[in-house]
C-alpha cells in the first residue's frame, strides 16, 4: 500500500489539514504502508499495489491522469470550493484543474471521505455512485489521548505569578485566564468576520491558532525579555502590541482581509499562529470553550480535539457538526447571527456548571473516534482482513 506524501516537498502542508490527516495515517499504518512522493515507485512495483491519494485536491493539477496501481483510492475531505464557487475564485487554471481531476477520478476505484455530509456533497456535485463512496471518520493523533491533568477553571482573576505564565509565540497567558479558542484556517466558510463581531458583542478574549494567523501577529521586538515582561493588562500580556500593515493580494484572503479590519489593534483578539500539539492541548485545557461557527465543514476537527480535553464547543447549526457531535459536548447557534452566537457563548463561558456538563459529554463523545475503529474501517473498505 503506497500513500502519496505531499509534505516531502511542501513542509508548510504539515501544519495544514493534509498534514494532520497524514499524521494520523502514519501513526496508525506507518509500519506497514509506504509513504512517498515518488509515484514512479508504485509503477515499478507488482500488480498487487494499492495507491492512496490522501488529499485529492480538485484545484491542483492531478497527481496522475492514468492508473498506476491495481487499486486506487482517493480521499476527498470536502468539496467546499466547488460547493460555493462564488466565494472561492479559482480562475481559468483552477477551472481547468477541476475538469482534469474529474477525468482523473475515473481511474480511482474507491472514494473515502470524512463524514456522511461530505458523502452527500460528493454524490450531488460529482454525481458519483453511492456504492463507490465510503465514510471513514478520522481519529485523533495519539498525543491527544495522553492523559494530562485538567487545569481547574475559575471565574476569579488569576494571581500574578511569573511561574504560572505560559509563552505562546508573542503572548503570555496566565494559568487562570479566561478566553475562547479558535483553531483552524481563515477561508470564507470559516465565518471569521461574524466571529469577530460576536467577540466584540460578548466582550471576551479569543485566542486564534493556525498558520494563517501568523501574518496578524503583533510586531515583536527581539530584545524584549518575554519571560520577565509584565503588562498592565492582568489577563493577557503581549509584546509591544504593535501591528504591521498586512497586504492581502490573494482573492481567497477576502474574508481574512475583512477579519483583519474588524480585529486590528483590538486586545480581545490574540493571534498565536501555529503552535505544536503539546501547546495546543494546553490551550484546549485552559479555554472556556472552543469556537467553530463555520458556514460549512467537511468534518470539524477542532470539535474533536477540544472534546478530547473536556473542552466544550460552540458550533454552528449545520448538518455536519450535528453529525460529528451528535449534539454532545456542544451548544449550537446560527452562523449568520452574531448576537445569537454571542448569547450561546455566554451560556458556556459564564456558567461553570454548564461548561463542566458539556465537557464531560464532549470527552465521552471522543471514544467513538478511536484509532482501532479507524484502522478497522480502513482495512474493511480496502477488503483486507485484520
Amino acid at each position: 500500500i503506497y500513500v502519496f506524501d505531499p509534505t516531502v516537498n511542501d513542509p508548510l502542508s504539515k501544519v495544514r489539514g493534509v498534514g494532520r490527516y497524514l499524521q494520523i495515517l502514519k501513526e496508525n499504518f506507518g509500519k506497514t504502508w509506504i509513504f512517498t512522493n515518488d509515484l514512479s515507485a508504485m509503477e515499478q512495483s507488482n500488480n498487487e499495489t494499492i495507491f492512496i491519494n490522501p488529499f485529492f485536491n480538485f484545484l491542483q493539477y492531478p497527481l496522475t491522469m492514468r492508473r498506476i496501481a491495481k487499486k486506487q483510492v482517493a480521499v476527498i475531505h470536502d468539496l467546499i470550493p466547488l460547493k460555493y464557487p462564488e466565494h472561492f475564485p479559482i480562475g481559468v487554471r483552477g477551472k481547468l484543474n477541476i475538469f482534469l481531476n474529474k477525468l482523473a477520478l475515473k481511474n480511482y476505484d474507491l472514494i473515502i471521505t470524512d463524514s456522511e455530509t461530505s458523502k452527500d456533497d460528493i454524490m450531488k456535485i460529482l454525481r458519483m455512485d453511492e456504492n463507490k463512496i465510503k465514510v471513514i471518520y478520522p481519529c485523533l493523533p495519539k498525543i491527544f489521548s495522553i492523559s494530562k491533568p485538567q487545569i481547574p477553571i475559575t471565574n476569579q482573576a488569576p494571581i500574578p505569578n511569573e511561574k504560572n505564565k505560559k509563552i505562546f509565540g508573542n503572548w503570555k497567558l496566565e494559568i487562570g485566564n479566561s478566553f475562547c479558542l479558535y483553531v483552524g484556517d481563515a477561508t470564507w466558510n470559516k465565518n471569521l468576520v461574524n466571529l469577530a463581531k460576536t467577540i466584540k458583542i460578548i466582550n471576551v478574549t479569543c485566542v486564534f491558532v493556525g498558520k494563517t494567523f501568523e501574518i496578524l501577529k503583533p510586531v515583536q521586538d527581539d530584545k524584549i525579555d518575554r519571560t520577565s515582561e509584565v503588562e498592565e493588562d492582568p489577563d493577557v500580556t503581549s509584546g509591544d502590541g504593535k501591528t504591521s500593515e498586512v497586504k492581502f493580494e490573494n482573492a481567497w484572503q477576502k474574508e481574512l482581509k475583512e477579519f483583519n479590519k474588524e480585529t486590528r489593534g483590538d486586545k480581545r483578539f490574540i493571534f498565536l499562529g501555529y503552535v505544536p500539539d503539546e501547546e495546543l492541548i494546553l490551550l484546549y485545557q485552559k479555554a472556556r470553550c472552543n469556537l467553530l461557527v463555520s458556514r460549512d465543514e467537511g468534518f470539524g476537527f477542532s470539535y474533536l480535539e477540544a472534546a478530547s480535553q473536556a473542552c466544550p464547543s460552540v458550533l454552528s447549526n449545520t448538518q455536519v457538526l450535528h453529525e460529528i457531535s451528535i449534539n454532545q459536548g456542544a451548544l449550537f447557534a446560527n452562523p449568520d447571527n452574531p448576537n445569537e452566537i454571542a448569547n450561546t457563548i455566554g451560556e458556556v463561558y459564564f456558567n461553570n456548571e454548564v461548561r463542566s456538563k458539556l465537557g464531560i459529554e464532549a470527552k465521552r463523545r471522543t471514544k467513538y473516534f478511536n484509532n482501532k475503529k479507524f484502522i478497522s474501517d480502513f482495512y474493511k473498505v480496502l477488503n483486507f482482513n485484520i
